[in-house]
């Protein structure tokens, strides 16, 4: 019984241990100081010193981690791989740090969600707010033409990525020379107002020469800009009426706004992107908790002592786990029933339930495990004579 507790303290003691030196080590490599000590990042951090956003003390990870556990997980990942990759020489030049600005990350401040660690930052996606911002945009060539800029539609509806328009405002456009900075003119704008991507705003449309099908029958460019407006309300192109246009009438022939479908593109599948939803990111910090203790309770079964086993899973200390367990099971359930009554969620958005669910998974097999370790085991052993 001695011999066990000095084993118990001494595993207590090298888990706290461990614990703080890990706690320690996130602190640290949090830090934008410890991203200066690589060289080609030096740039970047004394740019963010002086920037609007490092006065505030928004870090590094603030903006290129995603919200939530796993995103902060994904980070640290993704920081090591870097980290291994500047000790080998075999680092990018300059670094992608462009493409590591998520929008779920600049929402979590920027979003109907206030953060209370920014709580001054401007919500970009509520018209109504205080703090939105009210942009006008001058046509340079019709001055009378004045528009004001929608943020919410972009963010809410086209989806425009935040670093599309705001990925040197941290760094320069010194250092970020393969993404614009944001501005308010019509040249800036124009780079998506194109008739393509989006409907032109300013100047003229410049005619294609071929006739699209249909009535009427017009210039594929001009019916090509006013399919964007006509496929959100109401309108008239050269005196003909037309009601709001169903989306399916246009994907019958395109998928792509600038070019017509062939055989293949109806004919051949295609798989539908799926992405998580902020809330998800937010929600990550519960189930990965409980699947920290899933996976902590099998690691135990790996120390090389038969009585420290039983000791553990054949007695109150098995109760105990497996009641710990079975709420955990209870509140996962719960998750997942008001998940599936939201009806909130788009289709194509990846919400917490999928977590829950594969909790609740991990966690039937290690209740099986409990009932064979605490149970069945030992009611072999007594029935074979080995007690």
């Amino acid at each position: 019984m001695k011999g066990r507790s000095i084993l118990t303290v001494i595993l207590l003691v090298l888990f706290v241990g461990l614990g703080g030196l890990t706690f320690w080590g996130v602190q640290k490599t949090n830090s934008p100081n410890f991203c200066a000590s690589c060289h080609i990042i030096t740039p970047y951090v004394d740019t963010w010193k002086t920037s609007y956003m490092g006065q505030k003390g928004v870090t590094c990870i603030d903006c290129h981690f995603e919200p939530g556990v796993l995103g902060f997980v994904r980070g640290k990942i993704y920081s090591l791989i870097k980290l291994s990759e500047y000790a080998t020489h075999t680092y990018d030049k300059p670094p992608a740090s462009a493409d590591l600005l998520t929008t779920s990350a600049c929402l979590q401040c920027h979003g109907n969600e206030r953060s209370s660690k920014y709580p001054n930052a401007q919500d970009v996606v509520n018209p109504s707010a205080p703090s939105y911002p009210k942009i006008a945009v001058t046509d340079q060539y019709n001055p009378s033409n004045t528009i004001m800029f929608p943020h919410d539609y972009h963010v809410n509806v086209a989806q425009v990525a935040c670093s599309d328009c705001h990925s040197a405002v941290v760094h320069g456009t010194n250092l970020i020379k393969d993404r614009p900075q944001a501005a308010a003119k019509p040249a800036f704008c124009s780079s998506c107002h194109s008739g393509d991507v989006a409907p032109i705003l300013f100047g003229t449309i410049k005619l294609s020469g071929i006739i699209h099908p249909g009535d009427p029958h017009i210039d594929t460019n001009v019916w090509k800009n006013n399919h964007w407006r006509l496929a959100h309300g109401p309108g008239a192109i050269n005196g003909v009426r037309y009601d709001k246009i169903e989306p399916k009438t246009c994907l019958a022939c395109h998928q792509d706004p600038t070019q017509a479908q062939g055989c293949k593109s109806c004919h051949f599948p295609s798989e539908p992107t799926f992405t998580a939803t902020n809330d998800t990111q937010r929600a990550s910090a519960e189930p990965l908790g409980m699947f920290g203790l899933v996976i902590g309770i099998f690691l135990v079964t790996l120390v090389p002592y038969p009585k420290v086993k039983r000791f553990i899973f054949e007695g109150w200390i098995a109760v105990l786990l497996s009641g710990a367990v079975l709420a955990t099971d209870v509140y996962a359930i719960y998750k997942v029933v008001a998940q599936v009554l939201d009806t909130t969620t788009g289709s194509r958005d990846i919400g917490p339930v999928t977590l829950w669910i594969a909790y609740l998974l991990a966690s039937a097999s290690l209740l099986t495990f409990l009932f064979h370790q605490g149970v069945l085991k030992p009611k072999r052993r007594r029935l074979s004579g080995d007690e």
